[in-house]
């Protein structure tokens, strides 16, 4: 993450950021500016914004980085930079605290899911689209008296076609010897 890492920023070339030391806390609040206005615009925009943060404790990481490494079908999971980062816990626990409390609100709010049980953080995800969807004021298309009618000419239709389990011959088919 780039607030741990701010040198990572200089390689997105914005303009008047040409050091480290430009990114402090007047950049971090227009950044989280940007990203509410980005969202705000797509929520105005008819689009439905839920915003989900899988929060691993650093015990269960340990626990998904030793099987990782002890299963060999896993290895490809592990990175000798994610021990790197490891060693940045806090920091980044600082910064996505600082992320979420900036871009949360409530046309685009975050959950804060606890994902040590992957199969909890799966239901509690579900639950909430779930409840997301109830909220809204969808339902299936009704069909007036008139395409209801040609519905049932159309059942009749294929009702009366003969099934014989086989598909249609091509015309251009050769015979079987």
């Amino acid at each position: 993450m780039t607030k741990v890492h701010p040198e990572w920023i200089l390689n997105e070339r914005i303009p008047g950021i040409e050091t480290v030391k430009k990114i402090d806390d007047k950049f971090w609040e227009q950044r989280y500016k940007q990203i509410r206005r980005f969202e705000k615009n797509l929520a105005d925009n008819g689009t439905i914004i839920l915003k989900f943060f899988l929060n691993v404790s650093k015990k269960e990481q340990k626990k998904r980085f030793l099987e990782r490494i002890d299963d060999p079908s896993k290895n490809w999971k592990f990175s000798l930079s994610d021990l790197k980062e490891r060693a940045y816990w806090d920091d980044y626990q600082k910064a996505y605290e600082d992320a979420l409390s900036a871009t949360s609100t409530d046309y685009a709010p975050w959950f804060v899911i606890p994902a040590d049980d992957k199969w909890f953080a799966r239901l509690a995800i579900a639950g909430i689209i779930t409840r997301q969807f109830g909220e809204l004021d969808i339902s299936y298309p009704t069909i007036n008296q008139a395409q209801k009618e040609e519905l049932q000419k159309a059942k009749l239709q294929l009702m009366s076609e003969k099934d014989n389990g086989k598909g249609k011959k091509s015309s251009n088919a050769k015979p079987k010897k």
